[in-house]
């Protein structure tokens, strides 16, 4: 309790704390009236057009009833009315959003066609209309109220619902094959509610409103009391053109206004955007003093001289960045590596000025082009930051806005630093699409059009549209396969030489950074532990995290980690048997089972799948995109099948066919005998409740509302018939399994409390308690540091050991994918181009794009004096 009163005191609740008190008191009192009224509003209490006096604190109107027990009375019929309309055109938004949104479709455009009219109508017209034919009172004032009131909201709730039915935890519980219903009520409804309540307040503001309008023009309840009845009594009985219009039209007036407000408060203070608090350099101040007589060289791009960062949350501090200092020289590139969580990006952040709250500089020096930073005015920083210093921001495949144009989106960029004649916007648009090597003609596209590199290029080109100096690129071939990874960085190489910029390249992927770096340093727990040049820090590093960095990374030139016998305990599936839903199997198993085929295993065969695009509301779909094409193979309990090939190759898609949440347009999916593309409903998701599919973003697959154990006892829940201790036994078993804790206070965590490595250790401890033979691992350590990928392959061997399960181990990785897996296929175009043993395949590649991926992997260049086994010091 003491927590939340603390945060309902944060400064921006102020606002809405005041509307509530507000609100409180013209509530409490309309509801009170009956007992502190001073007299009964339908009853004559004085003379008509009494003034002001100690009997009648308000007057009395024309016929003598006392204004005050009026006020009072009012509340009730207006405030009632407003709540009431706001809950029914709440209710119907939030049904008609779930609907549109979720299952979208042909009921998602009705439903928006029937919002945009409503929306279109003019507004007040349209509930003098309504109110008209539907006749005078309070019924109808909420029937009309709620049936013009529930587009806006209904719109607004719509887009939350789309995101939300995209998240992974979504698909995830759609793959555990729970029923839609139970998804929208366990999952997005919760999700939805932080929107619904702001949207409640905002339409019960305008209710009010309209309420009072209504009744001012008649078309209120004749017999009630209410604000705007007694100003359309006032009006019709001439109170506006003598001196009573001060005490009979003014309060209720007053009250309508200021209820209004309070709502509009409170509404404010939900649904506001609150944009993030940023601690810039002009907030440091410690030690000024100290560093006002400091200057640095002028000829070095930038300079950090012990840089010290700390988050304080309040309750505790953490110390992101310890006495932190390097040098970039002019057209250098710094790799700065180190595992998720070490500081980097909070470094990145510090140099722009950019530290989010609660993090705050505590001590240390920004000296860009020899300036001080720390000394400059906010105006200075804004100048700098952008134009003279730019950013590719980690996430950059989702920094675009998909609702504008890459044109606009570049074209803002430019502006913010430079006035550019409307002429000559296009050619600013065709150079920096020049540079980055994209063609104009993809200048009117928007973020959906666009692959993942190409993405990346637009943000590389935002950021250079105004010919920066310095580039910190964070992450920039995070999630992208080994190809477009080679085009990014080879890009941002070429455009050093031909811009001269200085490059940051922050990565937690070390063959990268020693191939494209002139200078490497080495981040852990906040410190640079090594630092220099490449061949200075491969060949002299101090400390075991360096160490650790270089041993921990796969090659392909390395001899097979993992060798497994290739007799997985099943006889192999005769693959001269074609199979075919009209022939072999017609409605039932058994055919497939006299075919000696089946007895255990995952059989797919020709398995297609084409999605098209649609232009317009009513154009036919066209540019069809054939993201599966024919694709076969088998796969056994025990045996791990490596799917691999580039972005856009219809691995991801594969996987979703297989779990049913995508329909294939042909072909066959065969589950130990049972015939899984002829199933439907309740019948396919018991059946698949052997294949698990573990995603590849551990922070959007796992709901972050939801406790620990609710997360994993989850395929129980959709399961049915465990009782919650049977459950938590299970629970804790798969834990174990995943060298997670399993006591009760672990359980009752978040995963916003866990790491990365923990909450993918956590997707597969859901997998072990639905006990599946077969598991759907979906790039799951991309986005894992590389000693928390072979921590993970190694949870995954494990589990194959113990449980006999079958992987599909879908990766753009292939030095991950050679070590683990016993089988390869390459996915080119939605098409298995080749497949074969692992060591073969990479060893003697067939296919021409099977060896352009292999070639495209970076094995780092290491300098030729290697140090030995003993050649680091375990101490820092």
């Amino acid at each position: 309790m003491k927590k939340f009163l603390l945060r309902l005191c944060r400064p921006e609740y102020r606002l809405g704390l005041l509307g509530a008190l507000l609100l409180s008191i013209i509530g409490g009192v309309s509801i009170l009236a009956p007992i502190v009224a001073p007299y009964n509003p339908f009853e004559r209490s004085g003379t008509p057009f009494e003034k002001p006096d100690s009997a009648h604190i308000l007057g009395c109107n024309d016929v003598g009833h006392d204004l005050l027990s009026e006020l009072m009375y009012g509340g009730r019929i207006s405030l009632s009315v407003g709540l009431f309309a706001a809950f029914y055109a709440t209710a119907v938004a939030v049904i008609a959003a779930l609907a549109s949104g979720y299952f979208g479709g042909g009921l998602d455009r009705i439903i928006m066609r029937v919002v945009d009219l409503i929306m279109s109508l003019p507004f007040l017209p349209l509930v003098i209309v309504l109110g008209v034919f539907l006749g005078p009172g309070m019924g109808t004032q909420i029937l009309v109220i709620s049936l013009v009131m529930w587009a806006h909201p209904c719109r607004e709730l719509r887009s939350q619902v789309m995101k939300t039915r995209n998240c992974g935890y979504i698909d995830a519980a759609r793959a555990m094959g729970e029923k839609s219903w139970k998804i929208i009520l366990r999952h997005t409804l919760p999700d939805l509610m932080p929107l619904i309540v702001p949207q409640f307040v905002l339409v019960a503001q305008s209710a009010i409103l309209i309420e009072s309008s209504l009744s001012f023009l008649g078309l209120g309840d004749p017999i009630s009391k209410s604000w705007g009845s007694m100003l359309f009594f006032a009006n019709t009985r001439a109170a506006f053109l003598t001196g009573a219009w001060v005490y009979w039209v003014l309060p209720p007036g007053l009250l309508i206004s200021l209820s209004c407000l309070s709502f509009s408060l409170i509404g404010f203070s939900l649904a506001g955007k609150r944009g993030t608090l940023y601690s810039s350099y002009g907030s440091f101040k410690k030690s000024r003093e100290q560093d006002a007589g400091e200057r640095t060289a002028e000829s070095l791009p930038l300079v950090l001289n012990n840089i010290s960062v700390c988050y304080n949350t309040g309750h505790d501090e953490y110390l992101a960045v310890s006495g932190t200092s390097l040098t970039l020289r002019k057209k250098e590139v710094l790799g700065i590596v180190g595992e998720s969580g070490c500081g980097k990006t909070t470094l990145a952040m510090t140099i722009l000025g950019l530290l989010r709250h609660p993090a705050e500089l505590t001590g240390g020096s920004v000296f860009i082009h020899g300036e001080n930073m720390l000394l400059a005015g906010k105006m200075k920083i804004l100048t700098i930051r952008g134009k003279t210093i730019a950013y590719v921001p980690q996430n950059a495949m989702n920094t675009l806005n998909p609702v504008v144009s890459l044109r606009k989106q570049l074209i803002e960029a430019i502006r913010i630093h430079r006035k550019v004649p409307r002429q000559e916007e296009n050619a600013q648009v065709a150079r920096l699409l020049d540079f980055v090597g994209i063609d104009q003609s993809r200048q009117d596209c928007y973020n959906h059009e666009l692959s993942g590199g190409m993405k990346q290029r637009i943000v590389i080109a935002m950021a250079l549209a105004n010919n920066p100096d310095i580039l910190i690129a964070d992450e920039p071939t995070t999630g992208l396969d080994v190809l477009v990874q080679k085009s990014i960085l080879d890009l941002l190489m070429e455009l050093k030489d031909r811009l001269s910029i200085s490059i940051i390249l922050i990565t937690h992927d070390l063959p990268l950074a020693m191939n494209y770096s002139d200078s490497l340093a080495v981040m852990y727990k906040g410190e640079f532990v090594d630092y220099g040049s490449m061949a200075e820090v491969y060949q002299h590093h101090r400390h075991f995290h360096t160490a650790s960095l270089f041993n921990n990374f796969p090659r392909l030139d390395q001899p097979k980690t993992w060798v497994r016998d290739q007799n997985f305990g099943t006889e192999r599936i005769a693959t001269t048997v074609k199979l075919s839903v009209e022939s072999d199997i017609p409605s039932e198993t058994g055919p497939l089972k006299e075919a000696g085929l089946l007895k255990e295993a995952l059989v797919v065969r020709s398995l297609s799948k084409t999605f098209y695009s649609r232009q317009g509301l009513f154009k036919k779909a066209s540019a069809p995109i054939h993201a599966v094409q024919d694709v076969s193979f088998t796969l056994r309990p025990g045996e791990v099948l490596g799917l691999i090939g580039g972005s856009g190759s219809g691995k991801t898609t594969v996987s979703r066919l297989i779990m049913g949440l995508e329909k294939p347009d042909g072909g066959e999916i065969f589950l130990n005998g049972e015939a899984l593309h002829l199933m439907k409903g309740a019948e396919r998701a018991r059946a698949a409740r052997k294949i698990h599919l573990v995603f590849q973003d551990p922070y959007q697959s796992l709901h972050n509302n939801k406790t620990l154990f609710d997360i994993a006892a989850e395929p129980m829940v959709i399961e049915g018939g465990y009782t919650q201790e049977e459950m938590k036994e299970r629970v804790h078993a798969a834990l174990q399994d995943v060298h997670l804790p399993y006591s009760d206070a672990f359980l009752r965590r978040t995963p916003n409390e866990l790491s990365g490595g923990q909450r993918q250790r956590l997707s597969f401890a859901r997998a072990v308690v639905a006990k599946p033979r077969y598991i759907i691992a979906d790039e799951p350590s991309s986005m894992l540091d590389a000693s928390l990928r072979k921590e993970l392959l190694k949870l995954m061997e494990e589990l194959r050991s113990r449980y006999n399960m079958g992987y599909i181990f879908i990766t753009h990785d292939l030095s991950l994918a050679y070590h683990f897996c016993d089988r390869l296929m390459v996915m080119h175009e939605g098409a298995v181009v080749e497949e074969a043993d692992a060591h073969k395949l990479i060893h003697h590649p067939v296919h021409g794009y099977t060896r352009e991926l292999i070639s495209a992997v970076e094995t780092p260049t290491l300098p030729a004096a290697a140090p030995d086994d003993s050649g680091y010091a375990l101490t820092v």
